[in-house]
């Protein structure tokens, strides 16, 4: 999606480069309904997840699971914490959550499927045209926001299809 002015709406305030629909859910959970993420822990090699670093850190130490990772290994694991935001921009229920969030805060929404695409935009604001409704929703949500979305080439989660134009 090429960085541009919008019809009527020249305050778009920040850029953001996406590369996943995780990063998408993030911005969208971010910026548009305020909630906080699921935080787990995970570590490097066996990726088993834990409620807490210090449930973590104990199950490294624990030698029913020490099995799980080669000893060589254990020395070297890194414990990550991972934050995780509803699915918003693939689950049209959630989607629909963000679009009660914006009814406060942005004009109408407008959404059409044509020609098996879905369109959407909010007030005067482009129109995002994505393969599913709840993506084009997501984007155009944000985009109403002042966030210009760009989504990395060649990110094989990236929609097929995505398109922006003036409504």
């Amino acid at each position: 999606m090429p960085a541009s002015k919008h019809m009527g709406n020249e305050n778009v305030t920040e850029r953001h480069k996406v590369e996943s629909l995780a990063e998408l859910d993030a911005l969208v959970g971010r910026y548009l309904t305020g909630e906080e993420p699921q935080t787990h822990w995970e570590d490097s090699h066996a990726q088993l997840r834990f409620d807490s670093i210090e449930e973590a850190l104990e199950a490294l130490r624990d030698p029913y699971f020490q099995q799980f990772i080669p000893e060589e290994d254990r020395a070297r694991t890194i414990l990550r914490e991972v934050r995780e935001f509803p699915a918003y921009s693939s689950d049209l229920d959630l989607a629909w959550q963000v679009v009660e969030k914006m009814s406060n805060r942005a004009d109408a929404l407008l959404i059409v499927q044509e020609q098996g695409m879905w369109r959407a935009c909010f007030g005067t604001w482009p129109s995002v045209t994505a393969e599913t409704p709840a993506l084009a929703i997501c984007v155009a949500a944000l985009m109403a926001r002042g966030l210009d979305i760009d989504f990395a080439q060649g990110v094989e989660c990236a929609p097929k299809a995505l398109s922006v134009s003036s409504s």
